[in-house]
């Protein structure tokens, strides 16, 4: 059963501070990595041949996705909607890879609509969503997806019935645990690298590009 994490205060947290020093240290597109890099950034999971023709998680996780994505996103605050539970324990291999896991991912492209506290309201009313009865078909909808825990999407629209006018969506995404801090997610939070056209992959931006308060928040919460 995916999990979505505790509820979390963004209140006197420097924000705005830590996305500008992530943005510094990805750098500017389109992004230039090493080969080591590049091994890095890349993920051939072993159960990845499991996954259907046609999956979004799996086209994804192509070389091709990822290099244009990490070459040439943008990096945003993203929002956890669920994730698999497994993500909130260490891994118990260091062969780490073999657990990443799928989760879902809330963002707006538009910096001026997606703030922490946005996300962090349409986060919870759409993971509420899966315990809700008697819900209009769009809604509905959401609440089958989320609860169906093996359904992908990519750039699903948040409905306006929860976001309003504004622009918000949702991708499957892959936490990979070399990506993450510890290897465990630790808050809802987090930066993430947005593909710059559709479809809009995402995927959460590793933590080597974090700035050290921030790597420190995510851990602590303090």
């Amino acid at each position: 059963m995916p999990s979505s994490p505790s509820d979390t205060t963004y209140d006197n947290l420097p924000l705005d501070q830590w996305l500008e020093e992530c943005r510094s240290l990805f750098g500017d597109a389109p992004r230039v990595f090493d080969r080591r890099t590049e091994r890095y950034l890349l993920v051939d999971p072993p159960w990845v041949t499991k996954l259907r023709f046609g999956d979004p998680l799996a086209k994804l996780v192509q070389n091709r996705t990822l290099r244009t994505l990490f070459r040439t996103g943008i990096v945003i605050w993203g929002h956890i909607v669920q994730a698999n539970n497994e993500l909130f324990e260490p891994a118990p291999s260091s062969e780490s890879y073999t657990y990443d896991r799928p989760g879902e991912l809330l963002f707006s492209p538009r910096d001026t609509s997606g703030t922490p506290g946005t996300l962090d309201r349409i986060a919870s009313e759409l993971f509420g969503l899966k315990t809700e009865s008697s819900l209009d078909g769009e809604l509905q909808a959401w609440a089958e997806y989320l609860n169906a825990e093996t359904t992908r999407v990519v750039e699903r629209r948040v409905p306006v019935q929860v976001a309003g006018s504004q622009e918000f969506y949702v991708s499957t995404s892959l936490f990979r645990r070399s990506h993450l801090p510890e290897g465990v997610l630790r808050q809802p939070l987090l930066p993430i690298v947005v593909a710059a056209h559709t479809p809009l992959f995402a995927m959460p931006l590793p933590h080597p590009y974090w700035p050290k308060s921030l790597l420190n928040w995510w851990s602590t919460g303090e």
